[in-house]
């Protein structure tokens, strides 16, 4: 009998194996904050190319403009010949908000008062929690959509609009288009655009361009 198991359990790390050197299994532990607070800092996730995204899915990716290997984890947001469009910070396509079912972090520019009142009691320990000085008053800090909703005092997401950085695939239509408003585009021929849930602190199509349909490698598919 431990003989059998033993016989099982190798053919299952042998299969295993297989699977990961030919990309059907890959492990993933998440480096940053950028997709918080869906995927948290230093989670672990099995993904498999064997499975194609779908909208709202987490993929893994190279970005089109990039000759490294390293792989990007985002939320597929776009599909080819889908109609893509950015209103006040929220995301369309096809004319449907997508952000609405969604748990989202934004950046935030509040009083120092207001973060050690209403703020810095819940998030103290998180080590996913950043809060940046701006003067002597004033803070800006990423809050979770659900957080900001339990509030007892309504704040406002804080929009800097640089232009420096925006992938050209955006800004390419007209000067007038920036980070938070932009669009309608129609996805072009095997284009992808990619998000990370948080949304003022992640390097994704906004800023590296649409990912060629070559370059996903494969589809974030179990959390351990």
């Amino acid at each position: 009998m431990k003989k059998t198991l033993r016989n099982i359990f190798i053919g299952v790390l042998v299969i295993f194996g297989i699977l990961r050197i030919f990309g059907a299994l890959r492990f993933f532990q998440v480096p940053s904050t950028s997709n918080e607070p869906n995927l948290s800092l230093n989670s672990r996730f099995i993904g498999s190319n064997l499975i194609k995204p779908k909208i709202l899915d987490f993929a893994y990716f190279k970005f089109s403009d990039s000759l490294d290997s390293y792989a990007f984890v985002k939320r597929l947001i776009a599909l080819p010949g889908d109609k893509l469009e950015c209103r006040n910070g929220s995301f369309f396509v096809n004319d449907k908000n997508i952000d609405d079912s969604l748990n989202l972090r934004y950046s935030y520019k509040i009083s120092k008062e207001f973060y050690d009142d209403y703020i810095k009691e819940s998030v103290e320990g998180d080590e996913s929690f950043i809060v940046y000085s701006i003067s002597s008053d004033s803070i800006l800090t990423f809050l979770d959509d659900d957080f900001v909703k339990d509030l007892s005092i309504e704040i406002e997401t804080y929009k800097d609009i640089n232009l420096e950085n925006i992938s050209k695939d955006i800004l390419s239509k007209t000067s007038n288009w920036n980070i938070y408003n932009f669009g309608p585009i129609v996805m072009p021929i095997n284009k992808y655009f990619f998000l990370g849930d948080n949304r003022d602190n992640s390097l994704d199509s906004r800023y590296r361009g649409f990912v060629d349909e070559e370059n996903i490698l494969g589809t974030l598919i179990v959390k351990f």
